[in-house]
């Protein structure tokens, strides 16, 4: 071969590799016994976002679960609620400019949380497919996974300690730990997914018995931000779980009125004496964290049926305070040095009045907050 052959082909190589960096996201999968593999994704034309940001939308889909995760241009659906919220979720997917999904998450086979993955499946070319290794009888089941066979995706099933690359961030399996369990709840796959120091644990419908088994793992629990497991129930959100986990905040999917009678007053009761900020769909709408790598900002949008609301936390974040202080049970703001300040695990921080009010909080009539 002569120079000017050797000289082109490696050209056109190049060339090649420079397309797929542009239009592709790079997962590569590291095994529980230290090697890896590489899987490649095309994207499509979505639009890649700049920086090192994830972003965690938390979709109010009344009483069910719903996840969307994007970081630099890669996106995850972990679950997608029940039949009537399918088309939201598809049109939240879209006011994302999705345009692949390069993970879908099935955490488990409940209708309220399987009914958005099919609908989603059926919406976009979607990449890896997590899933756990159990059947059920339900008919949504079946269309999933008749759905996946006419697209020929095999379900990956979940191995614990498995980590995922997914954009600037990564994230780790953190159950199931078993092949049998009682209850079908204690199937559902869980993740730690982290950004640079900031991190979040979400555990789908995971009950007391899968929450034990991680704690077993030996895997670091500790995060920022916690889906709290079962919409709030008492069987979920265990007292040794969270003394593990030490979030700084919790975000509880829930439908308003529920006949679950979701989130629980055990489970409430636990959150709060965990001292932690609790950010609720069935009070707020449709939930949006922010991570830089350093520090989490949640933004509750007016447009999806909730009031906007501006928080940071953070392991490494110290500056959560803002300009008002609401009480969560009250529903009133103050003024900081107001006599009526509540307790601080009562507390939600506000930049303005108008954000306060826009919450759905009403001015202190003591200290008259501006």
């Amino acid at each position: 071969m002569d120079k000017r052959s050797f000289s082109i082909k490696k050209f056109i190589a190049l060339f090649l590799a420079f397309s797929l960096s542009l239009t592709g996201c790079s997962q590569t999968v590291v095994l529980q016994n230290g090697t890896s593999r590489k899987q490649e994704s095309q994207t499509g034309n979505v639009q890649t976002k700049g920086g090192k940001d994830l972003e965690v939308h938390f979709i109010d889909v009344g009483q069910g679960s719903s996840t969307l995760i994007e970081s630099d241009g890669c996106y995850m659906l972990v679950d997608g609620g029940d039949s009537k919220y399918t088309s939201k979720v598809v049109s939240y997917l879209n006011s994302q400019s999705v345009g692949r999904l390069d993970y879908i998450i099935a955490t488990h086979y409940d209708a309220d949380h399987l009914n958005g993955v099919v609908a989603a499946l059926d919406n976009y070319d979607t990449g890896v497919v997590i899933a756990p290794d159990y059947k059920a009888e339900s008919k949504v089941y079946k269309s999933f996974t008749s759905l996946l066979k006419e697209k020929k995706i095999k379900i990956t099933y979940p191995e614990t300690g498995t980590k995922y690359k997914i954009g600037n961030a990564e994230f780790t399996i953190l159950a199931p730990n078993d092949t049998h369990y009682d209850d079908a709840n204690d199937y559902s796959v869980a993740i730690k997914l982290v950004n640079g120091n900031n991190s979040f644990i979400l555990t789908g419908d995971a009950e007391i018995e899968s929450e034990y088994e991680m704690l077993e793992t030996g895997i670091d629990l500790s995060c920022d931000v916690y889906l709290a497991g079962h919409h709030g129930s008492k069987y979920s959100s265990s007292q040794a779980f969270l003394q593990e986990l030490k979030p700084d905040s919790v975000v509880i999917s829930a439908g308003k009125d529920n006949r679950y009678g979701h989130p629980s007053d055990e489970a409430m009761a636990r959150l709060k004496a965990a001292g932690c900020d609790i950010y609720r769909t069935d009070e707020l709408g449709d939930i949006v964290a922010t991570s830089n790598g350093k520090n989490i900002t949640f933004n509750v949008n007016k447009s999806s049926g909730g009031n906007k609301n501006n928080n940071s936390t953070g392991k490494n974040n110290t500056n959560k305070k803002g300009t008002y202080i609401g009480n969560v049970n009250s529903k009133k703001f103050h003024e900081k040095d107001c006599g009526s300040v509540p307790d601080e695990e009562n507390r939600v921080y506000f930049n303005t009045s108008d954000d306060a009010e826009d919450a759905g909080y009403n001015p202190c009539g003591n200290c008259n907050p501006e």
